[in-house]
């Protein structure tokens, strides 16, 4: 599963040449695998998770979280508490989803949050069963 997640990240982070960090989270949002692709700036690495966090444990797409947390900030605001400094609502995560669910997702991070969305969509269209 990782592994085919991460080479087609990669494989979308090289086609629009960016450098970014890429993370996978399982369904609770520990992280089970972490990668820089073309050597982004460190703080990269911090900002994958914490926005494959968010998408993992609200079970959807982090650009819908971030309207979230503008619109109703009480409720990000008690996740961010329960995981603290792991959880971003920010624009550039998507859920990762098997036969029964949510698996978990994959959050990216280095380039605009339009353009971590689309390398985290292809990572998670390539889990597809």
């Amino acid at each position: 599963m990782r592994v085919r997640i991460l080479e087609a990240a990669r494989a979308k982070a090289a086609e629009i040449g960016k450098p970014v960090s890429l993370a996978i989270v399982n369904a609770g949002g520990t992280l089970v695998a972490l990668d820089r692709f073309n050597d982004p700036p460190s703080f990269t690495l911090q900002v994958a998770e914490g926005k494959a966090v968010a998408s993992a444990v609200m079970g959807m797409d982090s650009g819908r979280v971030a309207g979230l947390a503008q619109n109703l900030p009480a409720i990000t605001n008690a996740l961010s508490a329960r995981h603290p400094g792991r959880f971003v609502p920010l624009q550039g995560a998507v859920v990762v989803r098997d036969g029964s669910g949510v698996a978990g997702a994959i959050g990216v991070s280095g380039a605009t949050s339009e353009e971590d969305e689309t390398i985290a969509k292809a990572g998670a269209e390539a889990f597809r069963p």
